[in-house]
């Protein structure tokens, strides 16, 4: 079994060691073994796998209680099978609602690109046109 360090996981994981430390303390990661000589963490394949996974769910944007309670469906293997489907459409549809405000941002962006850009080339139609269009996007981000 291949052992790793503090630096080694937050290396390969991405995380801090901060948040490695914080992940151990709330028990979403189980204790670590230690070196019996130096007293520091020395991580497991096992560990690394799972601190991997945890950075992948929490790049996602996914809470720590849901995180938690990921670890803890593994416990229940297939027989936490659906509870997990449910989790992870959950954080889906979450994601899905977040990724289309960020397009209607963008969309907005757009405009105001093509808008000073027709200030800039004096064009008095396309300023009225574009500005009406954003009057419309501002209200409807603004909801």
């Amino acid at each position: 079994m291949n052992y790793f360090t503090l630096q080694e996981v937050v290396n390969r994981s991405g995380l801090s060691e901060h948040t490695l430390r914080y992940y151990e303390q709330i028990g979403l990661l189980d204790k670590v073994n230690r070196d019996h000589s130096s007293g520091h963490r020395r991580y497991s394949d096992e560990d690394l796998r799972i601190i991997e996974a945890m950075a992948c769910l929490r790049a996602t944007g996914m809470s720590i209680e849901d995180m938690r309670k990921y670890r803890e469906l593994l416990k229940d293997g297939i027989a936490g099978a659906n509870e997990q489907v449910e989790l992870f459409e959950a954080h889906r549809q979450k994601l899905q609602i977040e990724l289309e405000k960020k397009q209607e941002h963008l969309r907005y962006l757009e405009y105001k690109v093509e808008f000073w850009k027709a200030v800039a080339a004096g064009d008095d139609a396309k300023i009225h046109e574009i500005s009406s269009i954003t009057l419309e996007l501002a209200k409807q981000l603004a909801k």
